[in-house]
């Protein structure tokens, strides 16, 4: 089922996974792909791409397996196996070479992506994400994001009361039109009124987040997580070969498959308390250490979710300037 205010055009790969996606045109021959983070959607990236493709950089944005309008298989779900959606949905599309714009989540993809295709990846854009972090770090990450997984598998009466407890939300210090699409583009109806009653994009009655529930927790087992803390211990007790296992493949970052200039963009505002950013200083050091041709870029009045989420002119031109140099 299509979400609200859907204007997607859908791929189906190889696998035969179909992916949602839209392109924003523009004269570049290297397109830039926006790879969003773990209960994003296309809808992130779309104001950044209507302005990158009037600077004339094509933009193609798109939601992962499991979110949107793209297919949501009960299967494995991991960085690996994205990296490797977004290598044939650029193959399809008719691309030999790529750059990769990508949050959270998605810069974890993107080390997957250069990990395999180096000679693929023309330039990398990380915000907020891929950092080497210690175990008692990312625990903490865990129980930031608490609040975002909140709103999955929950039956909402209505899509205006969905929003009303978004616009809530500690993490977000404004609101905008592009939040509030964001937001409806991850909803469907859950009611029984007929969708022939439904004049337009609009939908009356119950609604649910797109995303199940069994897709971020099977992305979070991948990176040593759960949806849960108690998930964690669950998960040691009942496999400790394998969580620590899960735990060694996650702790070094493939930063040496990076070939490619790397812009990291770095959230410094804290989301609920000082020194809780995603990105601590250790682990800009050690990209500092492990990734030639790197540049830093902070967002000092913007938490992890507002660098996506909230307008900003200047990080804007500095990833122009970063594609176009």
């Amino acid at each position: 089922m299509l979400q609200f205010g859907s204007d997607s055009k859908i791929a189906t790969l190889p696998s035969g996974i179909r992916i949602a996606y839209r392109i924003f045109p523009g004269k570049s021959k290297v397109p830039l792909f926006c790879v969003h983070g773990l209960t994003g959607n296309l809808k992130n990236f779309e104001p950044l791409a209507q302005g990158l493709s009037k600077k004339g950089i094509t933009v193609i944005v798109y939601d992962l397996r499991g979110r949107g309008n793209s297919d949501k298989p009960k299967e494995e779900y991991s960085a690996r196996i994205h990296a490797q959606d977004l290598k044939e949905l650029s193959t399809i599309l008719g691309y030999s070479k790529i750059s990769i714009l990508s949050h959270s989540l998605g810069a974890w993809i993107t080390l997957r992506f250069a990990e395999k295709f180096a000679s693929f990846l023309e330039k990398a854009v990380l915000i907020d994400g891929g950092g080497e972090l210690s175990i008692k770090r990312k625990i903490s990450n865990l129980l930031m994001i608490q609040g975002s997984l909140a709103r999955l598998g929950r039956r909402i009466p209505s899509k205006e009361i969905y929003l009303q407890e978004a616009k809530k939300s500690p993490l977000l210090s404004a609101w905008n039109t592009n939040i509030q699409n964001f937001l409806l583009y991850e909803l469907e109806p859950v009611g029984t009124l007929s969708p022939s009653l439904m004049p337009g994009d609009s939908f009356y009655g119950p609604v649910l987040c797109s995303i199940p529930p069994f897709v971020i927790d099977s992305e979070l087992k991948n990176m040593g997580g759960a949806m849960k803390p108690a998930g964690i211990v669950a998960r040691l007790f009942k496999d400790p070969k394998e969580f620590f296992k899960t735990l060694k493949e996650n702790k070094i970052m493939p930063y040496s498959a990076l070939r490619c200039p790397v812009l990291v963009i770095r959230a410094l505002k804290p989301n609920f308390k000082p020194g809780d950013e995603l990105l601590p200083s250790t682990a800009i050091d050690k990209m500092k250490e492990k990734i030639q041709n790197l540049k830093v870029y902070e967002l000092t009045d913007k938490n992890h979710y507002e660098s996506v989420l909230l307008e900003d002119k200047d990080r804007d031109q500095e990833i122009f300037k970063f594609l176009r140099s």
